[in-house]
């Protein structure tokens, strides 16, 4: 019903109206018992014992998630928890509040089932949001993680940026189960992204570690960044043990993979879609291989089917994220996901999640 009768509808507005809108209802529906009641009869999350998993000492119901941008000011969690999803990562929420670039900034490519998003991070800022987590966030229903970067504004560059990026860091840890730091976000305006710097990485290290963080800590990395660098970024981050793991891949610069006519110049920002799939698959493949089992996976990019959920685990991720694919297979297709794969489990000989985290691992490396 959602696919081929309601998104042909939606997709006749500005998508980024109609994203504002979907919160909207998502408020209104979670706003009494009768109506979040309606929303898990007609959505069936799914509670099956081998789907159970854990990252960074969470637990969680199953491993599916709503990656960082659907959510971005942690005003719906309690809605997606009856979608079907077992955790949220909020935000991306920047220091400074950030207004983000000119509209237009999202785009689909329907042929593609991708996204091209140009939104440079806008947030209301730390302290808003600090205010408005203090009162909700002892209602989430499910465990939710804090994402944080810089604010993407013209005079904020260098050392600046990085302490707009901290204090959003320090003023947050405390409303989420773990933080992500985004140091990969392709629309920032001055292209500045920490992760493909050593320096500037291993400078943000130390100051994070200077700020005693008491919760899990998670790195968001490109898609497109290469062997060595992952090497370099895997060994600074190994002697924190705060640095429980790393969330890949973000969006990518390229336009790999994408087919669709409607693609243009004028369409900047980070890409999702077939492309991102392979490009996160690679990185998810190598520092899985390298970095386990110090560290631990999130999975995004790409997802589009169970497929791509399963290849993500068997490929060392303990949970996987979405955004595009929720945008164009609507609510019911968490729940359908997770059905689906603890058949494909069973079929494999599976007993639980924790037993395919990371099996195709040493054969993706060694083809």
């Amino acid at each position: 019903m959602y696919e081929k009768i309601l998104k042909p509808v939606f997709f006749l507005f500005d998508p980024e109206r109609m994203h504002h809108f979907f919160n909207r209802v998502g408020r209104v529906l979670q706003s009494n018992g009768l109506t979040r009641w309606i929303v898990r009869a007609i959505c069936r999350p799914v509670k099956d014992p081998a789907l159970e998993t854990s990252i960074a000492g969470i637990k969680l119901i199953h491993p599916l998630g709503v990656g960082a941008g659907f959510d971005k000011e942690g005003r719906i969690i309690p809605i997606l928890k009856e979608v079907g999803f077992s955790h949220v990562e909020a935000g991306t929420v920047t220091g400074r509040a950030n207004p983000g670039n000119p509209r237009p900034r999202l785009w689909r490519l329907p042929e593609d089932n991708a996204l091209i998003v140009n939104y440079g991070l806008v947030s209301g800022g730390a302290d808003a949001a600090r205010q408005r987590f203090a009162k909700e966030s002892e209602e989430w229903p499910i465990p939710a993680g804090m994402s944080v970067a810089k604010a993407n504004l013209p005079d904020l560059a260098g050392e600046d940026g990085l302490e707009d990026l901290l204090m959003a860091f320090q003023k947050l840890q405390l409303y989420g189960d773990y933080v992500t730091v985004n140091v990969s976000c392709p629309n920032v305006g001055d292209s500045c992204q920490y992760c493909e710097d050593a320096d500037v990485y291993r400078y943000l290290l130390r100051r994070l570690d200077e700020l005693k963080s008491f919760k899990p800590v998670f790195f968001k990395l490109s898609p497109e960044l290469g062997e060595a660098r992952m090497l370099e970024i895997l060994r600074d981050s190994e002697p924190y043990a705060w640095v429980r793991g790393f969330v890949l891949t973000n969006l990518m610069h390229g336009r790999d993979g994408l087919k669709s006519p409607k693609l243009n110049e004028s369409m900047r920002g980070g890409a999702s879609g077939p492309g991102l799939r392979e490009k996160a698959d690679r990185v998810l493949a190598f520092m899985a291989y390298h970095g386990r089992p110090r560290f631990e996976f999130i999975g995004m990019g790409g997802i589009n089917s169970v497929d791509d959920v399963y290849r993500k685990i068997k490929l060392g991720a303990s949970v996987v994220q979405v955004v595009t694919g929720l945008i164009y297979h609507g609510p019911l297709w968490p729940s359908r996901l997770m059905r689906q794969l603890s058949v494909k489990l069973k079929e494999d000989g599976y007993s639980s999640i924790a037993q395919a985290i990371g099996a195709d691992v040493i054969d993706t490396i060694n083809n």
